[in-house]
């Protein structure tokens, strides 16, 4: 884990840091260090208390983010596949995010990719008939539908769903990807 110090501070934003070392003397500075340092002891043991769940959103968010950004460069230039050279590299990158799953995550990471999934199934089928809606959500759809069913290896079944998600249930189960 990083450190904050007192220079990070000023560098960060100028006019706290132009505010600090403006109209201060030494003694005022050594305690705004003293601070950063009692802050960054706060924050470590609060990261080494809650390190899995902080771990697991982090890894939805790469996950998250990795999709969506072949989704973006697929809608930007056609020809373009993803902002990989190939398509290798981007089944590579996922692949490599979901080896970091573990049976601690995998639950907590299969629901949350699960419910990504399940609003955009609804997105596609509420944007049917406006084409460009329909391309970009179904373009998620099934590349949320690819990372779950080959890197996660999970197969849906209506279990997956709750009593609100019948329609969606309908559509995933009888749906070919």
């Amino acid at each position: 884990m990083s450190s904050i110090s007192l220079i990070d501070i000023v560098i960060m934003e100028y006019s706290i840091g132009d505010k600090i070392l403006s109209n201060n003397n030494i003694s005022i500075m050594k305690c705004i260090n003293e601070t950063c340092k009692v802050f960054n002891e706060i924050t470590k043991k609060e990261i080494e208390k809650n390190r899995d769940e902080y771990y697991t959103m982090f890894l939805i968010k790469n996950i998250k983010n990795t999709i969506q950004s072949k989704m973006f460069s697929m809608l930007n230039n056609p020809n373009n596949i993803n902002k990989y050279n190939t398509p290798e590299e981007y089944d590579a990158e996922l692949e490599v995010l979901a080896s970091q799953i573990n049976e601690l995550n995998y639950d907590t990471i299969l629901k949350n990719i699960i419910c990504g999934f399940k609003d955009y199934v609804r997105e596609y089928h509420l944007y049917h008939n406006r084409r460009e809606y329909y391309n970009m959500f179904g373009i998620m759809m099934n590349e949320f539908y690819n990372f779950i069913k080959y890197h996660m290896k999970h197969e849906f079944k209506t279990e997956d769903f709750d009593e609100y998600d019948d329609d969606v249930c309908d559509i995933i189960i009888n749906y070919k990807y």
